[in-house]
């Protein structure tokens, strides 16, 4: 996989284009990672090919330099948008395209607004868009964490009325952690490269608590989801190896033909650590 652009960000940069597969490795991390059945992906289901986790999107999520502050210091993953148009088949080459939609302020932290596409010759895939903060201010010492108890988001979310979905629930561990990054050494993995950014223990990536959520709309609406699904979340607090978490979802409502969902994960004490809506065909 090329790294198509260096340097530091700024607003209008673009990173290139370079080319995706996804790997029957990938997939099995995946599963294996989220302790998913990987029976699910192993033959035609819900078309008449093999395809790949829906949220699998979150190793399309990469690949491109020039996207992050050299002082990756507190870095922590924000939001994330997602918009489906078709499956991603595994061992297939696809084209990806990426450049910095803005840099914005947020809080005491700086915000770089990412898009990336996924394209099947000249027919979009995937569309997607990352905010990614970072403490440009420190580069040493320890991350300041809110409690998350005293944050407004989090005192003012209520869980609205309509269709109960099924949820899904994982203690995850630094094992699974490890599984599903592929192996390599990070603060989503290592204690020693969490602390190295101010962490006191492994944060558990928000790719992991963003699958758990795709997983559950995947499991819900299949087809619906794959095919015109769409994905707005944001990390309100992070998920600690051996927490246990529940992604839940509600179907509020409908427009036309889609499904609309309000989604969050919550820890067994009440703390939500995503938050945020989707959209599916039904």
């Amino acid at each position: 996989m090329s790294e198509v652009a260096g340097g530091e960000p700024y607003a209008g940069k673009d990173l290139g284009e370079n080319t995706f597969v996804c790997t029957p490795e990938m997939v099995d991390h995946y599963c294996e990672g989220l302790a998913i059945e990987p029976g699910r992906y192993a033959g035609a289901t819900l078309y008449d090919k093999r395809v790949a986790p829906a949220m699998i999107v979150g190793d399309v999520d990469g690949g491109f330099a020039g996207a992050r502050f050299a002082n990756a210091f507190g870095n922590l993953w924000m939001r994330q948008q997602w918009a489906f148009h078709q499956p991603i088949v595994p061992d297939r080459e696809y084209r990806r395209t990426s450049r910095v939609l803005d840099i914005y302020e947020w809080r005491n932290r700086t915000v770089v607004k990412q898009e990336v596409n996924l394209f099947d010759g000249s027919d979009i895939v995937v569309a997607g868009i990352h905010h990614q903060s970072y403490l440009l201010s420190q580069s040493s010492g320890k991350v300041a964490l809110r409690d998350p108890s005293k944050k407004e988001g989090v005192r003012k979310f209520e869980v609205p009325d309509g269709e109960l979905i099924t949820p899904v629930d994982k203690t995850i561990n630094l094992e699974m952690c490890g599984v599903f990054f592929h192996g390599d050494r990070n603060y989503h993995t290592d204690k020693a490269a969490s602390e190295e950014l101010g962490f006191e223990e492994v944060v558990v990536g928000g790719k992991m608590s963003m699958s758990m959520i795709g997983d559950m709309l995947e499991a819900h609406f299949g087809r619906g989801y794959y095919e015109g699904g769409v994905l707005d979340i944001k990390f309100t607090n992070i998920v600690w190896p051996d927490d246990h978490v529940t992604a839940r979802g509600v179907v509020t409502g409908h427009d036309g033909e889609a499904a609309l969902v309000t989604v969050w994960m919550e820890k067994d004490d009440g703390t939500v650590c995503v938050v945020g809506t989707a959209r599916a065909r039904t």
